[in-house]
């Protein structure tokens, strides 16, 4: 890997994690990289526009231009709304926790995350990788696939994962994908975070038709009592995305 292009990212998507200007001090503390590696990577970047420097406050902050950068893949055509509009408006319709992510590789990755301002919620990171079948998101991503193509990404994962996550269940994993399948939604209890939950659906992009899942996630006994109004909510907003 190109390890200044990791930092491009790692810096992104830790102003997306901390979501407040920073200071160079801390990028260093929290990348763990040089401080002179540091400062060259945020002067690049405020040099290219795609970073603002307050020069009272000593911090920088991503600029509008970032959020701008490759909208077009998440905007359907002849539509202005784009993924991230979709997941505003789901964060403000339900007061949970929202979540969107796609397939990477074996894995299930969170492209983005707007966290519940319950002091009880679901939290998850941006860019967090989790096992496909212990997710809602990638249970929904794997009913895209058919059987075969399931069973060998299960498969696969139980050859590689080397992690603390267990192993994939076949049988239990299919039955979970088909019902998916059927419904056109799943709803997740205690998969990767145990007192959990999360109702998530599909979203098409106009990338090769690649597809994404978004999905709005709490406490179990939360997400039950409100089930019937946060199901209508997640395909909706996934319908008018």
């Amino acid at each position: 890997m190109v390890k200044s292009a990791n930092r491009v990212f790692d810096l992104l998507e830790l102003f997306e994690r901390e979501r407040r200007p920073l200071r160079v001090g801390e990028i260093v503390e929290k990348l763990g990289i040089p401080q002179s590696s540091a400062s060259m990577l945020v002067r690049t970047l405020v040099g290219r526009g795609y970073m603002e420097f307050d020069a009272q406050a000593r911090t920088f902050c991503p600029s509008v231009r970032v959020s701008f950068l490759c909208d077009w893949t998440t905007r359907k055509h002849g539509t202005s709304a784009t993924v991230h509009d979709a997941m505003r408006r789901l964060s403000a319709d339900t007061g949970e926790t929202v979540l969107l992510g796609r397939q990477n590789g074996i894995m299930l990755q969170y492209l983005s995350v707007i966290e519940s301002p319950h002091a009880l919620r679901l939290t998850a990171v941006s860019g967090a990788m989790r096992p496909m079948h212990l997710t809602a998101i990638g249970i929904m991503l794997m009913s895209r696939m058919n059987d075969d193509e399931v069973g060998r990404l299960l498969r696969r994962y139980n050859a590689e994962h080397k992690s603390a996550w267990p192993p994939a269940r076949l049988a239990d994993t299919m039955r979970a994908v088909r019902q998916a399948r059927e419904q056109g939604y799943y709803e997740s209890a205690n998969l990767a975070t145990p007192g959990a939950g999360v109702l998530a659906t599909l979203l098409a992009t106009p990338i090769r038709g690649q597809w994404l899942g978004i999905g709005t996630g709490g406490p179990v006994a939360r997400l039950h009592a409100r089930r019937k109004q946060l199901l209508p909510a997640v395909l909706a907003v996934a319908r008018n995305c």
